[in-house]
């Protein structure tokens, strides 16, 4: 039975303000790695460092802050799917505080949409946070869209913030509608990354409406950009 897990795959929704071509090749290597989900907690470390690194080196300004608060959030997750909460937040409190200092340093529809993402996954692991701060991820969301109507990924925190939250501020049916309307937008130019995460909220939500046919049809489409992401299981404990 599928429990709630509040704003767990509220997360990685990644349409850059900096084009991923753009990014280092290490932050590129990084993150394909955490989604493959094919090495050790130690081998992600030193690919977490090497990018932090190289990401210091090639931004300057927001940017720098705004690609640092990506890497925690992709370090968190990772540890977070090994059951390492108290790890995983401390990830996403950091992830919360380079998206901040990017905010003040220039304020971005990226900085704000990942502030909403690192706030949602701190939810995610930390129930006593969520009391309190549930409230701004659609806020931060909503701001990102503000200043820019074709982030596709703030519109997806929000539908996601449907599909997983907990009663009263969940709605699955309203969820898969937003997610729905996504599809329908320009997906040709979403990353794989997020093709991905869209695709696999979509499962979930089909899951808990029992639409056995759409479950197959996304979960399909998902493992044909991750063929050995597990991070569903995550959702089905």
């Amino acid at each position: 039975m599928l429990k709630n897990t509040t704003v767990f795959f509220i997360l990685l929704f990644s349409a850059a303000i900096v084009h991923a071509n753009t990014f280092p090749e290490s932050f590129c290597t990084f993150r394909e790695t955490v989604y493959a989900q094919n090495t050790n907690l130690l081998e992600l470390m030193r690919l977490y460092t090497q990018a932090k690194a190289d990401i210091e080196k090639t931004f300057t300004g927001a940017d720098v802050y705004t690609s640092l608060s990506r890497c925690e959030y992709l370090m968190g997750l990772s540890f977070q799917i090994e059951g390492k909460k108290n790890e995983a937040a401390a990830f996403y409190e950091q992830g919360i505080a380079w998206a901040e200092e990017s905010l003040a340093r220039l304020p971005t529809s990226e900085g704000y949409r990942l502030l909403g993402t690192n706030i949602s996954l701190l939810c995610g692991v930390r129930h006593s946070y969520a009391l309190s701060n549930y409230g701004r991820i659609e806020e931060n969301a909503n701001k990102a869209i503000n200043m820019d109507p074709q982030n596709l990924a703030a519109y997806y925190l929000i539908a996601a913030k449907y599909v997983v939250a907990p009663w009263p501020f969940g709605n699955v049916r309203k969820g898969v509608s937003l997610l729905e309307e996504i599809t329908r937008q320009n997906i040709e130019l979403m990353e794989k990354e997020d093709l991905f995460n869209l695709y696999l909220m979509l499962e979930l939500a089909c899951l808990k409406l029992k639409r056995n046919e759409d479950v197959q049809m996304w979960h399909e489409k998902a493992m044909s950009l991750y063929p050995t992401n597990n991070f569903i299981s995550v959702l089905l404990k």
